[in-house]
C-alpha cells in the first residue's frame, strides 16, 4: 500500500511538472486594500501632488511558474496593485525597480509600504489612476537559496513576461468584488537596473513574444544599456566610483550565470575577494555594508593580469558577457522614451545617448531621447523627476475601456456593433479583453443577446 501511495505521488508530481506553464499561479495573497480616502491621505501626507486618484485598489503578492532556458521550472514572485471597477478594463503597466541587493527588500516581501518607498510611491500614483501595476521581484531576489542574475538581459524578459501572464491568470481566479479586467494595452517603465530591465523586457517581447504581447509604450530610465562600450570605458577612465558594490554585483552575477555556481573566482579576483564575494552577494548584505569593504576603485578587486586583460582584450570573458547583454543591437517598434539626467555619475547618460543613436541608425521611428540638465540631480536625486515624467508620458497613451467597447478604442460607437456582429457571424478568434467587452449580460458568453444590449446601449 505504501509503495502504491508513493508511486501515485511521484506520478502526480511528474505530470504536474509536465503540465506546468509559464505564468501559472502557484500562490497569491491579498496584502491590503485601500479606499480612495486612504490613498488621498497617503498622497497628501507624502506631499505628492499632480496625482488624481479615481479608483480604490487592492494589492497582492503572487508566486508564479517560469521556465528557465534549460527547460527546468522556476518559481518567481512579485507584487501587483489593481484598480477596482467591475465595469471597466484597464491597461497593464509593469514597473521595474532599481537595484536591490537584500532579499528582504524584494517587492513581494516588503509590499507597498514605507519599507519600500519606491514601490509605495508607484502603487499609490499608478493604480488609482487606472493602471494594473506590476512589480516583478526579478529572478533570484527574495529567495535566499538563489542568486540574482544582475544585468543579464534574458532574466528580466523571463520575469516580466511571465508575471504579465500570471496577473492575467489571476484575473480569472479572483471572484466577486475582487475581480478585475485587463485590456490590450501594455506599458513598461523602470529606473536604474529597472531601466535596463525595461529595455531588456521590451526587446525580448518584440523578438520572442510578439504573437501574444504588444508593448504600447515604454520608458526606460537611467539604465546601463551599453555595457561593453560605454560602461567599460567609463569604469576604466575614473579613479573612484560612488557605489563600488555595483561592479562586483555585475561580475559575480555574470560568472555564476555563464560558468555556473561552481565558477572559480580565483581565476579573476584577488585572494580576499575570491574568498569573500560569494558570501557578500548571498542576499543578506546591503550595498552600504559591501561598500565599506570595497576599494574606491572597484576594478582593483580584479587580479592584476585579469585587469590588464579586461582593459586590452576584447575577447576577455567579462567583455564577451557584457557584449552579449548590450541592449543597443536592435530596433524598437513601440514608442520608446529614453530618460536620463546629465548629472548622473553612477550610470552616465551616454548609455541612453548611444542606445538612442543605435536605434535611429537601425531604422527606429518611434524612439525619443530626453536628457535632463545636470541641475536635475545625480542618479538618486533625479529619480523622482524622471519617474513622474515617464508616468505622465504613459498616461497620454492610456485607454480605459467600458463594456461594449469591442474594438478597444475607448469610445462606444457603431464600429463596436460591426466588430461584435462580425465576431459572432464569422466566429473569428478574439482576445480575452474582447470576450469580456462583449459579455454585456454577464453570463460568461458572447451571444446575440449581448449584441442587442450593445445596440440598446448606443441608442440610449
Amino acid at each position: 500500500m505504501k509503495n502504491f501511495v508513493l508511486r501515485t505521488f511521484v506520478l502526480f508530481f511528474f505530470f504536474s511538472f509536465l503540465l506546468a506553464e509559464d505564468g501559472d499561479i502557484i500562490s497569491y495573497n491579498q496584502q491590503t486594500s485601500l479606499d480612495l480616502w486612504m490613498i488621498e491621505f497617503f498622497l497628501d501626507g507624502g506631499g505628492i501632488t499632480g496625482s488624481d486618484p479615481t479608483y480604490p485598489i487592492t494589492i497582492y503578492d503572487i508566486q508564479y511558474e517560469s521556465q528557465r532556458s534549460d527547460g527546468t521550472i522556476d518559481t518567481l514572485a512579485g507584487l501587483v496593485s489593481i484598480p477596482l471597477s467591475p465595469l471597466e478594463a484597464f491597461p497593464i503597466i509593469s514597473y521595474q525597480h532599481g537595484t536591490i541587493i537584500l532579499d528582504e527588500n524584494a517587492p513581494s516581501i516588503t509590499g507597498a509600504t514605507a519599507n519600500n518607498y519606491e514601490v509605495l510611491l508607484i502603487a499609490l500614483v499608478s493604480s488609482p489612476s487606472g493602471m494594473i501595476t506590476l512589480f516583478p521581484d526579478y529572478e533570484g531576489l527574495g529567495d535566499p537559496d538563489k542568486y540574482h542574475p544582475y544585468i543579464i538581459a534574458n532574466s528580466y524578459t523571463r520575469a516580466v513576461v511571465n508575471m504579465i501572464k500570471a496577473v492575467k491568470n489571476l484575473s480569472y481566479i479572483l471572484t466577486n468584488e475582487n475581480r478585475f479586467q485587463f485590456n490590450d494595452q501594455l506599458y513598461l517603465f523602470g529606473y536604474s537596473e529597472g531601466g535596463y530591465a525595461t529595455l531588456a523586457a521590451q526587446k525580448g517581447i518584440q523578438l520572442h513574444f510578439s504573437e501574444e504581447l504588444n508593448v504600447t509604450a515604454s520608458c526606460p530610465m537611467a539604465g546601463p544599456y551599453n555595457l561593453s562600450e560605454t560602461t567599460v570605458d567609463y569604469f576604466l577612465s575614473i579613479p573612484s566610483y560612488e557605489q563600488p558594490y555595483y561592479v562586483p554585483y555585475v561580475l559575480t552575477s555574470h560568472l555564476w550565470y555563464y560558468d555556473g555556481l561552481d565558477a572559480d573566482f580565483n581565476q579573476y579576483f584577488e585572494p580576499f575577494w575570491a574568498d569573500t564575494l560569494a558570501s557578500l552577494f548571498d542576499g543578506s548584505h546591503s550595498g552600504d555594508e559591501i561598500n565599506t569593504l570595497m576599494p574606491a576603485n572597484p576594478l582593483e578587486i580584479l587580479l592584476e593580469d585579469e585587469l590588464q586583460d579586461f582593459t586590452e582584450n576584447e575577447n576577455n570573458f567579462f567583455r564577451q558577457t557584457f557584449l552579449e547583454n548590450n541592449l543597443t543591437n536592435w530596433s524598437p517598434v513601440s514608442p520608446t522614451y529614453l530618460l536620463h539626467s546629465l548629472g548622473d555619475s553612477i550610470i552616465i547618460a551616454s548609455n541612453s545617448q548611444t542606445a538612442y543613436d543605435s536605434f535611429i541608425e537601425n531604422g527606429a521611428e518611434n524612439v525619443f531621447l530626453n536628457l535632463y540638465p545636470e541641475e536635475t540631480g545625480g542618479h538618486a536625486d533625479a529619480a523622482p523627476t524622471l519617474i513622474f515624467d515617464a508616468f505622465n508620458i504613459i498616461m497620454d497613451y492610456q485607454i480605459i475601456n467600458s463594456l461594449g467597447d469591442i474594438n478597444g478604442d475607448g469610445i462606444l460607437f457603431n464600429d463596436d456593433v460591426e466588430s461584435f456582429s462580425n465576431s459572432l457571424l464569422i466566429q473569428n478568434v478574439i482576445s480575452d479583453y474582447q470576450w469580456w467587452a462583449g459579455d454585456l449580460d454577464f453570463d460568461e458568453d458572447n451571444t446575440i443577446f449581448d449584441l442587442l444590449l450593445l445596440v440598446d446601449l448606443l441608442q440610449n
